[in-house]
């Protein structure tokens, strides 16, 4: 378990993306905006209409740790989690407009690791920095 950096706590999705601007921001992340916005959108969105049923009075937790060019990044939310999750590494045509499964398959494509563990999605990014 690593000694994590920074956790933010967000309520809902009305500041979300001003969450992950500031940690984009505040880690110096901008030539790898795109990749880290996507990831940490997704997973903020999952957390809340998934795990927190879209409650806002639920927590999510967002924490993360930069440690030279490894991005690791944790989100937690309030639900009562399914254990481990397989998480997709292709997605067919035929359920690319389903309600549950691509932003877990969009997380994986875009990050090395990830591994969804009860009520936490567990992520790696390698970045690259100019």
């Amino acid at each position: 378990m690593n000694s994590w950096q920074k956790e933010v706590k967000l309520y809902g999705l009305d500041h979300h993306q001003t969450v992950i601007d500031g940690i984009i921001s505040e880690l110096q992340l901008e030539t790898n905006a795109f990749d880290v916005k996507l990831i940490l959108a997704e997973a903020i969105i999952n957390a809340h209409h998934h795990g927190n049923r879209s409650d806002c009075t639920k927590p999510i937790y967002i924490r993360y740790l930069l440690e030279e060019n490894l991005l690791n990044l944790q989100i937690e939310d309030c639900g009562e989690g399914v254990g481990i999750v397989d998480i997709p590494r292709e997605i067919g045509d035929e359920h690319l407009l389903d309600d549950s499964g691509r932003g877990l398959f969009l997380i994986r494509c875009f990050a090395d690791n990830v591994e969804m563990i009860d009520n936490t999605i567990h992520i790696e990014k390698m970045l690259d920095f100019p």
